[in-house]
């Protein structure tokens, strides 16, 4: 049985359903906010956040907005900060995770939060074309080459 999204997600999902179909899916411990494949924002500790680039993070700054940070690193005592969230994999990659909170006033307006989203969602469609840039031009992995058997 899936678990039902929480009230916050599903005000956000209500919000925005004007602007575009926009779906609430789970996320590790929150809820992601998608507009069809595309996760534009996320919902964490009833706290919800929208994805940013270079085009969009000057107004989150101007509303001195936070960034994201994960739950594991607040235990931690790291503070949010005008940085996006980055976190290394075991393969060594960076991960960054630049989502920075939704000013209260934008959330009580849907004509405001809808143009938000709309940047998030511009900003998310970035990246995912960044990476399908960088994965085209990628060389092509070789095959491996099988074990002798002796």
């Amino acid at each position: 049985m899936s678990k039902p999204p929480s009230p916050v997600a599903e005000f956000i999902v209500d919000q925005l359903r004007d602007w575009a179909p926009v779906t609430a899916r789970r996320l590790f411990g929150g809820w992601g906010i998608y507009n069809g494949p595309v996760m534009l924002g996320l919902v964490s500790r009833d706290t919800i956040y929208f994805r940013v680039d270079e085009r969009n993070r000057p107004d989150y700054e101007a509303a001195t907005a936070k960034a994201f940070v994960h739950a594991a690193r607040k235990r931690a005592g790291v503070e949010a900060g005008p940085q996006p969230f980055r976190y290394a994999m075991p393969n060594g990659k960076t991960i960054e995770m630049a989502y920075y909170e939704v000013p209260a006033d934008v959330l009580e307006s849907p004509d405001e939060l809808a143009q938000w989203a709309a940047k998030a969602h511009a900003a998310a469609l970035k990246v995912a074309r960044n990476k399908l840039a960088k994965k085209k031009n990628a060389p092509a992995k070789k095959p491996r080459a099988k074990a002798k058997k002796r």
